[in-house]
Order: structure tokens, then sequence, then C-alpha cells
């Protein structure tokens, strides 16, 4: 199936779907943006025949798109999430899903009721070093997963003009690189059952570096960081009685792993395909489509619901709130 995609945002991230969907036999349609030049300018450098000065008119010929990619600041993600539902257009929305559970779960409410697709951006959960995380640890490579060790951290410069730094926008290093560690943890330990958070602020209230411990049950925790101003590295391990599998970085699409038995390298393992970044889940959108489904089995609502609770807690607990919820 080759899709007619809308794309809804001009960024960098923007940009490496473009790549991606033309990469999997996808037409790059569309292109929208609140801003007429930013729009017109990024049609003209990717050679997208259609492009919008105001985001929602990307959907005012529905017919015209397949699927809309929502590239927009944290922000409007729930918005925009909402105008392709409405329109009757299958969305897949970069991470965060939204800002909070409540949005998060007006959105899935909605694309349930309208029976139109829906899925979160995570594209880590579809990367050849997860999987191959997942299938190890289900060889019993390491025994039973009881303590997963993450890191995502990056030194950037604290400026408020940044989507970044800007309270507005939705930022602060949980929602934009703590989804990472999160969506690891719970998705090789389990649905955390209680969380612990410390954090620091930026000047503009949001935070800066998040450090986090999770209990899961059964035995299982997990410690993780997030921070956009300490460079922490982005690499993840995961342990259990009979060794661990350290994820080398960057953990959400990386390269290698190291399978660890006692004191004992036992095996460096270098992965293939890894220099496919977005098509992976690309071809997850082409799969769901064909097929007639309205989630992803892989990624579906659910796991962003989860995701956006436990997020709020950790926000909550650091002391950051954004606009709508003042």
């Amino acid at each position: 199936m080759s899709l007619r995609w809308g794309i809804l945002g001009t960024g960098g991230i923007a940009r490496k779907m473009v790549a991606a969907a033309r990469a999997r036999g996808g037409e790059v349609a569309a292109v929208g943006s609140g801003d007429p030049a930013r729009a017109a300018a990024f049609a003209e450098e990717h050679g997208i025949a259609r492009h919008h000065g105001r985001h929602h008119d990307l959907l005012a010929r529905p017919e015209d798109v397949d699927v809309v990619y929502v590239a927009t600041t944290n922000d409007r993600h729930h918005a925009d999430a909402l105008a392709c539902i409405e329109a009757g257009v299958p969305v897949l929305v970069e991470k965060p899903f939204t800002l909070d559970l409540e949005q998060a779960e007006e959105v899935a409410a909605a694309a349930r009721t309208a029976g139109v697709f829906c899925m979160e951006a995570m594209w880590m959960r579809f990367q050849p070093a997860f999987l191959e995380v997942e299938r190890r640890i289900a060889a019993g490579h390491i025994g039973e997963p009881l303590l997963v060790q993450a890191d995502f951290g990056i030194a950037a410069t604290p400026d408020t003009d940044r989507r970044w730094f800007a309270r507005e926008l939705g930022g602060g290093a949980l929602l934009d690189v703590g989804v990472y560690p999160l969506t690891f943890a719970t998705g090789l330990l389990g649905t955390p059952e209680r969380a612990f958070a410390l954090g620091e602020l930026a000047d503009s209230g949001v935070d800066a570096t998040v450090a986090v411990a999770m209990r899961h049950g059964g035995g299982r925790l997990s410690s993780w960081s997030c921070s956009f101003v300490a460079d922490t590295g982005v690499e993840a391990t995961v342990s259990g009685a009979e060794g661990s599998l350290r994820v080398h970085g960057p953990f959400h699409h990386a390269g290698r792993l190291t399978l660890r038995q006692g004191s004992t390298v036992v095996e460096e393992h270098d992965l293939q395909g890894t220099e496919a970044g977005f098509e992976y889940e690309v071809d997850e959108v082409v799969r769901c489509l064909e097929d007639g489904r309205t989630e992803s089995p892989r990624m579906p609502l659910a796991l962003s619901l989860t995701t956006l609770r436990w997020l709020d807690e950790l926000r909550r607990q650091v002391g950051v709130t954004y606009p709508h919820e003042d």
C-alpha cells in the first residue's frame, strides 16, 4: 500500500518523516503550519505540492490524504489529533501523545468512537534493538528481567525561545526525553505500581532534570533519569539473575547490544537495519491500514495512556504544570 501523507509541522522531526515516508514508497501530499512562510519554504525544500499556512486547512480535503503525521509542538498534539479524527483521517501523533492523561483519554475515546486509526509515534518500540532485547529475554538469556537502569540526558542551552524549555509549548525533559526510559522500563518490566521522582526546574518552570525510581511489581524495579542540562549519555541496561543486556547509546535506536553473564562479557552483538529510523513505524502504519485496524497491536492506545498516567504523576511530584492546568 502506497500512502499519501499529510505532515502537520515543519521542524526537524517532520523532515525525518518526509524521508521515511518516501523511503517506504509513500507520497507526501501536503504540509501544514501555523506560519504560511514556513509551510511554503518546507514544501519547496521537499518538493511537496500542497502547503497550508493554517494547520487544519490541510484537512479541508480529507480525501486527498490517507494519513496525517502530527509533528507540531507538544502543546498542539491534542487539538491536532482531534482535528484529524474529526475529519476521518488516520493519524500518527508524535510523542508525547498529549500533554497529560486527560487529553490522551479524550483523543483515544474520539478515535475509538469514530473508528479512525490513531497511534503514538513511539518509534523505539519498532527498532531492531528493542525487538532483539525482547527476543533475548524471552529466550532466557538473562533470566527473568528484574531491574532496568537507563539515562537520557543531553546538555542544551536553557533558552525559553526553544521548545524544550518553553512551558507554554509543553517543554521539559520528562515529556520529550523521559518518555523513552519510561517506555523502555514499562515495556520490559510491566506497568509500574509506585514511582518516586526528584527534579530540578528551569527558570521557565519546566523540568530540567528528573531522577526516577519505580516499582513494577513481582520484585521488578527501574531507576532512570532524564535531563536537558546534564550530559548523562543515552544508554540502558536490563538485568536478571542470569545476566544483563546493555543497550548501547542511543538506546532508543541502538546499533549494539552487550550480553554479560557474571563478570564476563559473553557477546557483543551489532544490529542490522538500524540506519532505518522512522521507517519502522511507517511500516506499522501501513500494515495497520492494510489490515483495517484502528489501533496498532504493537503500540496500542492503552500503552500511550499508561505512559501519560505516569508522566502526570512524575510531573506532579517535581512540581511542573502547564498553562492549561493552571
